[in-house]
């Protein structure tokens, strides 16, 4: 049904379908009823509307169940929840909701609101990789392996050191992710469909009361902006882009013509008919969803690109690739840190292939360069070594004593791995 638009007249079931947002506004709509409380408390705050009315309301809002409000024909769960408290309360009570609000800025509000919860649920999942990757690479801090250039075998590190590699990338990541939740924390409230509302509210209060730490200023850019999930969507998919490149690593490690790793069990499945195979489900699900998550910010893009400030009922069409973004990073992180945390790594192995293929070569070179000899002359000779087979190369573990900050040398490993332990807290990995 069409509750706003009623006194249009007529009712076109296909339209309704297609225009409405009601099954997306699953992910919004206890920020919505959030919103409402704080809309209408500020309300009574500032004598436009009576205490005893307020206090109905309010608590008519604490009863609602938002998972109620989907279950209707509405063109949105804001048109839901309005026709709910009139239908409860009575059109002399629940009628005063609509007072100095808009669609446009209370979507925008719960938006934001929810946002921020599922970004705090991807700190907490990134968080926690970052203790389990800690964890494994101190213990792994003496494991070596060759590393990998060009899918080539290259200069000799650690897997210690791999693992954090990966959690410096979750570092980086994790700051921008608060960069863009300030963003996020800035209240649209009170700015109406465009240019701000008659009634005296006080923005920054009533962004206080629904959870905000400051205020979009501008009403126009308030209830029509979208940067602040374009920034966010494009932070957690350019972070997903570059995680898939370790994920794409474990898969092909598990492969047995490498055998550097022993995927968990339930991990993996078995093909249908070659039951010796052991496929790497969970991180081939996850490597896809990555690029599903560049998809969806492409499409986020695009739909915001060509609609002037000011809301559109396209930008309804855009707040679904965000929650498909963010949905698909918690559930993927959280799916990664379980594999790492489970995993082993073979490092018989990784030390063979270390030595096999001259993985200290560039360590030799250096070596005789510091001796004296100068480093292209000492290169061009080991290379003439090893193609005719005389090459006497420093030892894995001669080459791994690099002094540098952040090397693969294994005390250098441990003390940045042990660093990063001791800001985890107990059983939080």
């Amino acid at each position: 049904m069409s509750f706003y638009r009623s006194w249009i007249g007529g009712r076109g079931d296909l339209v309704q379908r297609y225009t409405s947002s009601i099954r997306d506004d699953a992910e919004i709509a206890e920020e919505v009823v959030k919103v409402m409380k704080a809309h209408v408390t500020h309300l009574a705050e500032i004598g436009v509307l009576g205490k005893e009315t307020a206090e109905k309301i309010v608590a008519a809002l604490v009863e609602v169940d938002p998972t109620e409000l989907l279950r209707g024909e509405f063109e949105d769960v804001h048109e839901a929840l309005e026709k709910w408290l009139i239908d409860k309360l009575g059109e002399e009570v629940g009628g005063w909701v609509g007072l100095a609000r808009s669609r446009n800025d209370h979507v925008a509000a719960a938006i934001r609101l929810a946002a921020l919860r599922k970004i705090g649920a991807l700190r907490d999942a990134a968080a926690r990789l970052r203790c389990i990757l800690a964890a494994k690479a101190l213990k792994y801090a003496d494991c070596p392996m060759p590393s990998f250039t060009h899918f080539q075998h290259a200069q000799v590190i650690t897997f210690g050191h791999y693992l954090l590699a990966i959690d410096e990338l979750v570092a980086e990541f994790l700051h921008m992710l608060t960069a863009t939740e300030d963003l996020a924390k800035r209240s649209p409230l009170g700015a109406g469909p465009a240019g701000g509302v008659r009634t005296p509210i006080d923005r920054r209060r009533l962004g206080v009361l629904a959870g905000f730490k400051d205020v979009v200023e501008n009403t126009l850019y308030a209830s029509g902006g979208r940067f602040f999930a374009l920034a966010l969507a494009s932070a957690v998919a350019s972070f997903l882009v570059e995680l898939s490149r370790a994920v794409d690593d474990f898969i092909r490690w598990n492969n047995p013509s490498l055998g550097y790793v022993e995927a968990p069990p339930e991990h993996v499945s078995t093909s249908s008919i070659m039951p010796h195979k052991r496929n790497l489900v969970t991180l081939e699900v996850l490597r896809a969803r990555s690029e599903e998550a560049v998809g969806h910010y492409a499409a986020l893009s695009g739909v915001v690109a060509k609609v002037g400030l000011g809301y559109s009922l396209d930008l309804q069409e855009a707040t679904r690739h965000l929650w498909d973004i963010l949905n698909i990073a918690i559930e993927g992180v959280e799916v990664l840190a379980d594999f790492v945390e489970k995993m082993k790594f073979n490092c018989e192995k990784g030390r063979r292939d270390a030595e096999l293929y001259y993985a200290t070569s560039s360590d030799t070179a250096e070596e005789r360069a510091l001796r004296g000899v100068p480093f292209r002359k000492a290169y061009f000779e080991l290379a003439l070594e090893i193609r005719e087979g005389k090459a006497r190369l420093l030892t894995v573990d001669e080459a791994l004593k690099r002094p540098v900050l952040g090397s693969a040398n294994p005390e250098e490993v441990r003390k940045s791995a042990s660093r990063r332990l001791a800001l985890c807290k107990p059983k939080s990995f």
